[in-house]
């Protein structure tokens, strides 16, 4: 039993806690629909104890009261992990599903002039120029179709690459919110360290808005954090330090390469890249070393497969799929991409069957080409076929809008080249030096028609700044000299030379004068097997979607697979990402249930600790006029 005077600071203190503790209730009640409050919960503990003497089991100790020990938040910090990582997830799969939704439109399928419209228009255009290849009418009337296919094609392909220029914006939008960020938390951490140093009070506000920013930024970037024994929390970002105690670490944009102006996120210190997503790079001595390389590099061909080093995409089974900066990065990707990127399996060489020579020697000298020659290129050319598929499928599958260009492209250069080739056929010769060119079949194409437009190779398509051909004189294997057209070829490592989306054209000379549309010969009749070829064109295998497809589809095929391609990686990615969506509200439902407020719950605390000040008040009143019983009694 305390002193009578010790009495006092019983009914005082538990006057104090119980007034703290429904100040403490009424922040709750007030702050119940504030979206990032945390519930606020007050613990009491003993205030202190006096001895006032030892017996034989123990020592005689009166109490002064009660104390609030702490006034805590109530959060589960292990859902809270679980939630910001799950946020993450949602928000990187949520953004590619955004890219995907925006590029659908731009290929019309939802609309009644879609892409394919134009394909057909231009095979229609074929057939009717395949009856009377001769009519000016039918030849005005392929070469229009030819322009609308090739003006619609480089119009969805401004479309695309604008779209990507656009992300930039996005992009720095989401790298200046992540500065704003670390600057907050860091302002917060100097906040909640000054106002819990003491050791008194508890700057539980100020952590709700720390753990709201957290929430935010677990949404954009992948995730993780600890608290410091002063209060403050150390932010770490892509396994980097974002926020410590002394400083922050800001992030910037810059160019991907000097010739792509898409924006990459990095470190504004050391201007390392913030995301590892780039392609493959050497490994020398143990180590990493050297720019990242892709297959149209010469160093490619000069590295062995295991020298390689491939950076894996952001998966699932790795946990790096996290934050919609990442997932903008990966739908977008960090190049223009082209058809070349996407690899093609080398055709196996036939091995000689002696049933088809007429005697020992020719079946001999094939057997010997095709083992010391054809067999063994094969093998090479099929070894860097797997390297650049490799890099395939780590580097620009998982790049949605790059792919779908890639995709794309090679679709336009397939039918643009294979019309050319009909109108302007090629074949190869051998000089006097051993080397072998590509020539204009002179034997074989045809000629305009009409006086003065008998001209051979006048293409269809042109490329912007090269021409087809270009005229030599060269000294052949006989030793004769001939003047011929040498076709200037397409190289990967030469944009301009490309028959690409954006560097194509129809001729305008032929726009200008149909009459020069080489379908003709000499003597200016049809050449029927031409005009025929042009249709046939359109129902020959072409090619497979990527290299791990194994249906080789014809042109229109090729197309239909192509859009249900991204389209369904469109749903799944919208599959993903409705699924964290639910794991997402399920952990917040049970963030909830620890850290939400319940109006019933802090009324009922309410009345509690009022009746607790009023019994604090009622037992000092009575302490007080016991006090002053006792002053009267012994003063009479």
């Amino acid at each position: 039993m305390s002193t009578t005077l010790g009495n006092f600071y019983v009914g005082a203190s538990g006057m104090q806690t119980s007034q703290y503790a429904l100040n403490t209730t009424a922040h709750n009640i007030t702050n119940e629909g504030t979206k990032g409050y945390s519930r606020q919960q007050v613990l009491l503990t003993d205030l202190t104890y006096t001895n006032i003497g030892n017996t034989a089991i123990g020592k005689n100790q009166e109490g002064l009261g009660t104390r609030i020990a702490d006034v805590r938040l109530v959060r589960d910090r292990f859902v809270d992990k679980a939630y910001r990582n799950e946020l993450g997830r949602e928000q990187f799969y949520q953004s590619k599903y955004d890219v995907v939704a925006e590029v659908e439109n731009y290929f019309g399928e939802l609309e009644s002039s879609d892409f394919r419209t134009y394909m057909q228009e231009l095979w229609s255009a074929a057939q009717e120029l395949q009856k009377e290849s001769n009519s000016i009418v039918t030849r005005s009337s392929y070469i229009a179709s030819a322009v609308t296919f090739v003006d619609q094609a480089n119009e969805i392909y401004k479309q695309l690459t604008t779209y990507q220029k656009n992300l930039n914006a996005e992009i720095q939008d989401q790298v200046n919110r992540i500065n704003e960020i670390a600057d907050e938390i860091y302002d917060l951490n100097y906040k909640i360290t000054m106002v819990e140093a003491s050791g008194i009070e508890s700057a539980n506000d100020y952590r709700d808005q720390r753990d709201a920013l957290l929430d935010e930024l677990g949404g954009i970037v992948s995730v993780s954090y600890r608290e410091n024994a002063d209060a403050g929390v150390d932010v770490y970002i892509e396994h980097r330090c974002l926020v410590s105690m002394d400083k922050t670490y800001k992030l910037d944009v810059r160019p991907a390469s000097d010739s792509c102006e898409y924006y990459v996120p990095i470190w504004k210190d050391d201007q390392a890249d913030l995301f590892n997503v780039h392609g493959a790079k050497v490994e020398v001595g143990g180590t990493d070393e050297g720019p990242y390389f892709n297959p149209n590099d010469t160093i490619w061909d000069s590295v062995d497969s295991d020298k390689i080093k491939m950076v894996i995409a952001p998966n699932a089974e790795s946990g790096t799929d996290v934050g919609s900066l990442k997932g903008i990065i990966m739908s977008r990707g960090d190049w223009v991409a082209n058809y070349t990127d996407i690899p093609k399996a080398p055709t196996e060489p036939t091995r000689p069957v002696r049933s088809n020579y007429d005697n020992d020697a020719d079946y001999t000298a094939a057997l010997d080409q095709y083992q010391n020659v054809d067999y063994p290129q094969y093998q090479q050319d099929y070894a860097r076929f797997l390297k650049t598929k490799d890099y395939y499928n780590t580097y620009l599958e998982p790049y949605t809008v790059n792919n779908i260009i890639a995709q794309f492209d090679q679709l336009i250069n397939g039918i643009v080249t294979k019309i050319n080739d009909v109108l302007c056929p090629n074949k190869e010769i051998e000089l006097a030096d051993g080397s072998k060119i590509m020539v204009l079949d002179e034997e074989n194409a045809g000629y305009g028609m009409g006086d003065r437009n008998q001209v051979q190779g006048t293409e269809l398509f042109v490329r912007n700044t090269m021409q087809r051909y270009t005229e030599q004189t060269v000294t052949l294997a006989d030793g004769t000299s001939a003047t011929v057209q040498v076709y200037n070829q397409e190289s990967a490592s030469n944009y301009l030379s490309l028959y690409s989306l954006g560097n194509i054209q129809v001729n305008d000379e032929l726009i200008k004068n149909p009459s020069l549309l080489p379908l003709t010969n000499l003597q200016n009749e049809e050449l029927q097997g031409v005009a025929d070829q042009l249709i046939h064109i359109w129902d020959e295998p072409f090619t497979t979607i990527g290299p791990n497809s194994l249906v080789t589809n014809d042109f229109m095929g090729y197309y239909k697979e192509f859009i249900a391609d991204f389209a369904n990686k469109g749903s799944t990615y919208n599959g993903i990402a409705e699924s964290q969506n639910k794991s997402v509200l399920e952990l917040d439902n049970q963030r909830q249930v620890v850290l939400g407020v319940s109006t019933d719950e802090e009324l009922s605390n309410l009345i509690k600790f009022q009746q607790g000040f009023n019994a604090a008040s009622r037992y000092f009143t009575v302490v007080s006029d016991m006090v002053e019983h006792l002053i009267m009694k012994l003063g009479s």
